[in-house]
């Protein structure tokens, strides 16, 4: 069985959507969704959703709690081999869990394994992201190499390292740590060429350009490139020191041409 878990917050006008795409999917499944104590109308549409659909697994924290807080609520009443991520705003593709699933059955050395993704605004496909087919440590500690919503772990992967790192620190880089206290075990994950997932992100968005989250992401990438004895990228993460006083317009100029190079060397493939 695969075990898909969803943490959602306000999100009444698209996680039907994305539940549904889910949903649609031949595999035998389980859809947690965890409502983050939200206040729209979100808890009637995934009450509406459960009452048609046996697959659906309702949880509701008590207050608001975070990503991290949510998904290992989820993970500790999954009960697939595997563990698919989704998110409340976007699209997974038809066969997408089949393919990830296959891939892990097929390839024993790899603990998880993600996608390229369109990038989408509204749901309209503007753009596409990727990242190395197999990145390795060296990777790992230049930037986050893979989209989190597209991940599918084996279920003892995430149990050995004992899920997420629900801190203060990881906020908004919870998937990143993640990936660092992975590695270091010798889980390492893959990338699927395809992409399976439609990943919402408005052009240009600059929400993670924030001193806060620059800050978290500078702890996450100095723990975990020591904790892999890589002390190289823990000067590297001192960038993330200096995105903290760049102007946004720069901030977005830069990551437009970024995801330019990414389109380009796409289609030359």
């Amino acid at each position: 069985m695969i075990s898909v878990i969803m943490g959602v917050y306000n999100a009444e006008k698209t996680v039907l959507r994305a539940a549904e795409s889910i949903l649609a999917e031949q595999e035998e499944l389980e859809l947690i969704l965890i409502d983050d104590a939200s206040t729209d109308g979100t808890p009637d549409v995934l009450g509406a959703l459960k009452e048609r659909d046996a697959r659906v697994l309702l949880l509701r924290n008590d207050q608001n709690r975070g990503l991290a807080y949510s998904l290992n609520a989820g993970l500790h009443v999954a009960r697939g081999e595997f563990i698919a991520r989704m998110d409340a705003d976007d699209f997974s593709h038809a066969g997408r869990l089949a393919a990830q699933k296959k891939f892990l059955e097929e390839n024993p050395s790899y603990a998880f394994v993600g996608s390229a993704a369109n990038l989408a605004e509204q749901g309209k496909i503007y753009g596409r992201r990727s990242f190395p087919a197999a990145p390795d440590e060296k990777e790992l500690i230049r930037r986050c190499p893979f989209i989190h919503p597209s991940l599918m772990f084996r279920a003892e992967a995430l149990k050995r390292v004992g899920g997420y790192r629900d801190a203060k620190f990881t906020c908004r880089c919870e998937d990143y740590d993640l990936y660092f206290r992975l590695y270091k075990q010798k889980l390492i994950g893959y990338n699927i060429r395809d992409a399976l997932i439609d990943y919402e992100e408005k052009r240009g968005d600059a929400s993670k350009h924030t001193a806060k989250t620059r800050l978290n992401e500078f702890k996450v990438r100095v723990k975990g490139s020591l904790s892999l004895g890589k002390p190289l990228g823990a000067l590297i993460a001192f960038r993330c020191l200096l995105l903290m006083v760049m102007p946004k317009k720069m901030y977005i100029k830069l990551k437009n041409k970024k995801a330019e190079k990414v389109a380009d060397a796409d289609n030359q493939v």
